[in-house]
Order: structure tokens, then sequence, then C-alpha cells
């Protein structure tokens, strides 16, 4: 029997626990200003503040520029520009090895060259004696493999004993520890199923034999178990010839943004430290997600029994939070309003307010898509659009935008006569060769290229990742959840696409935790700061002298050593990335980066 002191005190505790659980709630909800968003403020900086290359004659007078004979609309000519614009480093271009300058070998800091510039053997011949007097040569593709084994001087040049196989079977590629970040890679096939998910990489290379005293950082892998690892056919080497060096790329890996980080990674190796900016930001997305009308009832209600509106909130969303919260991102959704403009389904109110108030919590950012499934045009669905955000009273401010593959040609200056889409100031697309990873589409609009969809990740993608995490310290994954509100097959069903998701995200970028987590908006302004900062810097003793130009805010750098630790920077701040790989935050115009001996045994022999 309850006594009635016991049962008072039951009462009390209990009303108690309700007040304190209900005005929890309330403060939650009062605090939360769901509609708006911190992480779009006004940019200070377009695309007239960019860094610009200095005239040539400029160039050549001052001397440390980078020199490349090739075409400069090529796909390799678009990789060197880019890659002499993101590192800040000056460009020159010439149609022909004649037209080098005399003196290239001792100022330029590299010759870049496209194979079928190089057409005569004197050219082969000048550029042997520029190698010989101290030049730093890569050849960025390598000429037919017939012309290399009739030519003693290309042999000689490119550090070639002899053409083993004209055309070898390979059954992986080994990445080598210390070229790229992220470690070695191995890319070979386990199974039947990852071969066929993964495998892209070319399954036949031309085997050349190199001569000692060669370096090789990637090679074929080949069945025979009595060829050493040292004598497997080369994808990636280096040849030092008399007081200079000649690296040869036995591939297409120059030809989209692969070769940005591999430049970077070659420059690493021949100087005694590497200094260069980055963006560090780890972004990722979802794109049309969520969707806000009931729609495609039948397809929803046969594979999840309930309407569109609930298997987002019910069982999407829930999964989505399980797996970006072990992976620390900052979430950004692209939302669609609708993807069927000609049905009667119309966007609720309630469901924006609702995720608005979710991502709030979560610190993650709503944006935009530009994607529809059925419209009669662009116009249509901004129109409808803009009646949706208008009647809903909502003030939200929309920083980024999604575009769908081949979408790249809208205009966002005329997207932006549209009040609810004015704010927009960055843009996600999937990358394309055609395209820089990032840069400003307008002058006003920055444009972050979606480097991973999130549940595709093969063997040649695993490589472009890598080569932009050192080039950039950047990466963008993108879900499209347009497959899953418009499924076509099984393998579009939520559990399966999710579980791979989860397991990417989790598994392929561990490798690169240490950079920092970024909204889309987030990531335009340093894109944006990136773009138009400069910097110098040199060294006396164990001391990095950084001068920084332009600063607008924090600024981020990989420094690569050859034996040596940093263990303090004057000015920021900075974090390990792996052996001989730092990240480096610059908070001040000037830094001073202290490094030290790993083993005071190591010497560094470039």
């Amino acid at each position: 029997m309850i006594t009635r002191k016991n049962f008072l005190v039951m009462g009390v505790t209990m009303f108690v626990l309700l007040f304190l659980f209900q005005f929890s709630q309330i403060m939650k909800e009062s605090g939360n200003e769901y509609d708006v968003n911190h992480y779009a403020v006004d940019a200070s900086l377009e695309r007239e503040d960019t860094w610009q290359k200095s005239p040539p004659k400029d160039v050549l007078r001052k001397g440390d520029y980078v020199l490349f004979v090739g075409n400069e609309k090529s796909d390799i000519g678009k990789t060197v520009s880019w890659w002499c614009t993101y590192t800040k480093r000056e460009l020159v271009i010439c149609q022909s090895v004649e037209d080098c300058p005399k003196d290239a070998s001792q100022k330029a800091e590299v010759l870049l060259l496209e194979s079928s510039y190089v057409r005569e053997k004197k050219d082969i011949v000048t550029l042997t004696e520029m190698a010989r007097r101290g030049g730093v040569l890569i050849f960025c593709d390598l000429p037919e493999a017939s012309e290399i084994k009739a030519s003693r001087q290309w042999k000689e040049l490119l550090g070639i004993r002899r053409v083993k196989e004209l055309r070898q079977e390979i059954q992986g590629v080994n990445l080598f520890s210390g070229f790229l970040l992220g470690g070695q890679a191995i890319y070979l096939p386990k199974d039947e199923k990852e071969k066929r998910e993964r495998q892209d990489l070319e399954q036949s290379t031309i085997w050349y034999e190199t001569r000692t005293g060669c370096k090789t950082y990637m090679t074929g892998m080949i069945s025979d178990a009595l060829v050493k690892n040292e004598e497997l056919p080369p994808l990636i080497w280096r040849f030092g010839l008399g007081k200079g060096k000649v690296f040869a790329v036995n591939g297409d890996f120059m030809r989209d943004c692969t070769g940005i980080g591999m430049l970077n990674a070659i420059l690493a190796e021949i100087k005694p430290y590497d200094l260069y900016p980055v963006v560090n930001a780890q972004c990722m997305g979802v794109a049309n997600f969520p969707g806000l009308a009931a729609e495609n009832s039948g397809d929803m209600k046969e594979l999840y029994s309930r309407e569109l509106p609930a298997v987002f909130r019910d069982i999407i969303w829930p999964g989505l939070c399980s797996a970006v919260e072990r992976s620390g991102a900052h979430l950004t959704c692209y939302l669609a309003p609708q993807f069927d403009y000609g049905d009667d389904e119309e966007p609720q109110k309630e469901q924006l307010v609702f995720y608005l108030r979710q991502l709030k919590e979560r610190e993650a950012e709503a944006g935009l898509t530009l994607e529809y499934v059925s419209a009669g045009d662009l116009t249509q669905k901004m129109k409808a659009d803009q009646s949706f955000f208008q009647n809903s009273g909502s003030q939200y401010r929309f920083g980024a935008a999604y575009i769908p593959p081949g979408g790249a040609s809208y205009s966002i200056e005329k997207l932006k006569d549209y009040t609810f889409f004015q704010h927009i100031q960055t843009v996600a697309s999937i990358y394309t060769a055609e395209r820089p990873v990032i840069s400003y589409l307008d002058d006003k609009t920055t444009l972050q290229s979606i480097t991973s969809t999130g549940i595709s990740h093969t063997y040649r993608e695993d490589i472009r990742m890598r080569s932009l995490q050192t080039a950039l310290g950047y990466s963008n994954i993108v879900l499209d959840m347009n497959q899953i509100t418009w499924p076509e097959e099984e393998e579009d069903r939520w559990e399966i696409v999710s579980e791979k998701f989860s397991s990417q995200i989790n598994t392929y970028w561990k490798a690169f935790e240490m950079l920092d987590q970024t909204s889309a908006s987030e990531c335009d302004r340093r894109i944006r700061n990136f773009l138009a900062m400069d910097y110098e810097d040199s060294r006396e003793g164990d001391e990095i002298h950084v001068s920084i130009k332009d600063r607008n805010g924090d600024l981020w750098f990989i420094l690569r050593t050859h034996g040596e630790e940093v263990v303090s920077v004057q000015g920021g701040d900075f974090k390990k990335i792996e052996t001989d790989a730092y990240l480096i935050q610059a908070s001040q115009d000037e830094l001073t980066i202290q490094c030290e001996p790993e083993d005071s045994l190591y010497y560094y022999l470039p």
C-alpha cells in the first residue's frame, strides 16, 4: 500500500521530470533558428580577385617558371595550366623544343612535355643536354613504343634499357607509398565481383625495362612469380641524367585532374621540401533530398509501404544521419520542392520546416537542386518553386545549388532573377575533364566539382581521389537521391544504396580524416580565398619562412619533406597527414615553420 507521503513524492518527481523534458524541448525549439543559414554570407571575393599569371616576357626575365612544350588546349595542356594556377606558378608555353628559351635548363623550375611535340632527332638531343645541365624534364605521355624501340636517343633520354614487350597483360597496378598522399595502394581484384565493380584501369601496357638507378613510383602487376618487384612493368618512373632528372608517365594519368596531384608529387620528389596551398575542404552532400511532395506513390508504396515524404522522413533520413555522423561531415542537402511538375502533387510547407529544423540541429546546410523529372522546361520549374517558397514564407538563404549532369550550360546569373535563387554563390556539379575541379563558373559564382557519387569507387576513381587530396586537400561526395525516388532497378532500393554509401565514405577517405569537413558554403569561402591568394617561401637552416599576399581569413598549405618533422608553426598551426607530409594552417600573413630531422642519420638525396 502506498502512503500519502510516498504518493506525494512520486507525483512531484513525475511532474519535475515531465517539466524538465518539456522545458528542454521548448528551449530546443525556441533556440533553433531553422530559417537562418549561418553558413551563407556575402562573398567578399569575386573572379576579378583571383591570382593572375605574369606576361610571358616578365616571366622569362624573372626566371623560375614552368615551361610547357605542347598544346595548351589539349587534355594535358589543360592539366598543366590548372596545376600552375593552383600552385601559383608562372607558365610559359612553347610549340616546339626549338622555341624553348636557351637558358631554360637553368631558369625553368621544370620542363613539361607532350611527346608529340618532340618531333625530330635534334629535339631529343637538345632535351638530353638540358637534362645533363641540371634541368628537370617531365614527359606527361610517351611517344609510340616502336619509335622508342628504334631510337637509341629516346632510350638514353628516358632511362630505358629496352622495350621488353609491346603489349603486356597486367592483372593490377601497384601505387607505391610516398608519392600520392594516402599510402600504398594495390589495385588488384580479389574476386570477380570486385573486378566487375571496380576494375576500370588499363589491363595491358608497354613493358619498358628501365636502367639501373631509375626510381619507380607505379608499376603494373603480372602473374609471373619469377619477376621481381623492381622488374615489373613501370608506369611512372624517374631517371637521373647528368645533373638533371627525367620523369616519364607511361599511361593516360595526365589527361585529367589526376595529373594535377601527380605533378605535385613529382615536384615533392625533386625539391628538399615542397610547400603549396590547398583548399582543405571535405564536402558531403545529398542531391534531390528531401523531396517535399508526395510523388511517385505507386512505387513508394510497393517498395516501402508508405508515401514519399514518409519514406524520406522515417527510413532514409535516420540512416543518412547515422552514416554522416560517423564520418563527421557537415552535410549539404540540395532539396527538391518537386520532381514532377505535371502532376497534382504540391510541395508541403510542413516538410520544409521539418527538414530545416533537422539540418540546423545537425549543423548541416540546405541547398537547392536544378534537377527535375518532368516539366516543360527549367523556367516552369523555377516559377513553380518560386511560388512555393513565397507562399511558405520561408526566409532561408540558400547559398549553394546542385546542377545535374548535362546542365552546366545553365546561366546562373539568369537564374538569380528568381528571389529564392538570388543568394546562390556556389554550384556543385559532377566533374568532367572539360572543366577545372574548382574555379569560378561566372564572375560571382564558384564551381566545386563533385568528385564522387558515394556509391561508386573504381580503381581509377580512387587514384583520382588521392591525387586531388594531394593537390588540393579537396573532395566533394554528392549522393543523388533521384534514383531512390524514381527507381528503375533493384540496385536503386535505399537499403542497397545506403549500404554502399556508408561503407565507402567510412573506408576510402579514412586516410584524410585530418582534413576539415565543410558544408558547400564553407567550401565556397575557402575556394575564393585559395584562388585569390599568393605567397613566397624560403628556407634558412631549420626554418621555412612563408610570406602570404591577399590573405582573406585562414589559409592552408601542404608541406612535404624528406625525413623531417614539423615541430612548431609561428603564425598558424599544423597537423601531420602522414610521414613527411603536413597540413599547415596560416592565420597570419607571415609564417615560420620549424623543422627538425626525424633521424639524425637521414640525408636527403635529390
